[in-house]
């Protein structure tokens, strides 16, 4: 008896994490769109604020939008 108790409550435990897993797995599913439309929104302002200034402006590392080339 006391085996099928302690497997009962391995079996909730287990249920418990899988369920807080499933919710912020679909909380991500929600909110992930619309940071990147935020972010993407925010750098598009960036850059038209760089144009309007007429400020020389080269991304520092990573992914060049212009050439498509990639720093390492």
């Amino acid at each position: 008896m006391m085996n099928d108790v302690r497997f009962q409550r391995m079996n909730e435990e287990y249920q418990a994490v899988r369920n807080t897993q499933d919710s912020i797995m679909r909380g991500l599913d929600e909110l992930l769109p619309a940071m990147m439309y935020t972010i993407q929104e925010n750098r598009g302002m960036l850059l038209a604020i760089i144009e309007h200034l007429d400020v020389p402006y080269k991304p520092p590392t990573g992914f060049n939008p212009e050439n498509g080339e990639t720093k390492t």
